[in-house]
């Protein structure tokens, strides 16, 4: 007798650059996903090792992007320019040459922070005294899961037409996991959307399709949490621009070659056609439940 063909298993990869709760004073955030076939992430992220090795850098722990391409540290050592560049190259030609594709969404805060701060003043409230009650509500990092829920719920529709099944990764944010542990569980209860629009469907597929969830911490040695590091660092840099100026001009020059570069190689990789802003709509389409308990506690705060 025949036995069935074994599924392919795919690794949904996350992690985000900016500040996502309504509390941080930046006004946007992103969040990228990445998916990679896992038997090929498991040789990728063996390779890595080697990769690091022949650079001078650690390889005891992922890279994150600020550090060694920004910040161009490793433990708060400086690593060699000539180390750094030799290793991006090749980091970039990996990754070129792999088979990955990606998600990136971002979302602009503005709007949901002028509804605070109108709730704040209609009620006599300081801005700060709401958003702790919302805090203690579960609603300051509503826009993280939003955005979540946004990308899980794409895996699962891709899942759905490779017939395939995956998991999800994301790199720890300690006390901060609830977010993406929420929205893994919400993108796969079906009665969070409404019958018949697109994410129902893919809640239901979210729900067959997905078996896992798991935090890494930063010892991971995760190639697919290191890519995502690096396309989210590089798409907000390049679209909102670096956060600090720095002395040497060189240095700024060699910072914005590798973003350049990054992100124009991260834009090959998208499965759809650019990076997607989640407006206050699309927001409210992928979480509507979400977005109706944050105005109805704007609503009723101070009654």
């Amino acid at each position: 007798m025949k036995k069935p063909s074994k599924l392919t298993n795919y690794i949904l990869f996350l992690d985000e650059s900016g500040k996502s709760k309504l509390s941080d004073s930046s006004g946007s955030f992103l969040l990228c996903g990445i998916v990679i076939d896992r038997d090929l992430h498991f040789a990728l992220s063996n390779y890595m090792v080697s990769l690091k090795g022949k650079s001078n850098i650690s390889a005891e722990e992922n890279i994150h992007a600020y550090d060694l391409f920004e910040n161009e540290k490793v433990r708060d050592r400086f690593v060699k320019k000539g180390d750094i560049d030799e290793f991006f190259d090749r980091f970039c030609i990996l990754i070129q040459g792999a088979e990955i594709q990606c998600w990136t969404v971002r979302v602009k805060k503005g709007e949901f922070q002028k509804m605070v701060s109108k709730a704040a003043k209609r009620i006599g409230w300081s801005e700060k005294r709401l958003l702790n009650y919302l805090k203690q509500e579960g609603l300051h990092d509503f826009l993280y899961e939003a955005l979540s829920r946004k990308l899980i719920l794409e895996f699962g529709h891709f899942l759905e037409k490779q017939d395939a099944v995956g998991e999800v990764i994301a790199e720890s944010r300690r006390w901060d996991d609830h977010a993406v542990l929420q929205a893994f569980v919400d993108s796969t209860d079906s009665s969070k959307f409404q019958v018949g629009t697109r994410y129902r469907a893919w809640s239901e597929y979210s729900f067959r399709r997905l078996h896992s969830l798991v935090f890494q911490n930063k010892k991971g040695l995760s190639f697919g949490l290191e890519v995502a590091d690096l396309f989210a660092w590089a798409h907000f840099n390049n679209h909102h621009g670096l956060a600090r100026t720095y002395e040497s001009s060189a240095k700024e020059k060699r910072i914005r070659a590798r973003l350049k570069r990054v992100d124009e190689v991260m834009k090959k990789t998208l499965i759809k056609d650019g990076v997607e802003e989640m407006t206050a709509t699309k927001i409210k389409s992928v979480a509507e439940d979400r977005v109706s308990k944050f105005t109805d506690i704007l609503h009723s705060a101070g009654k």
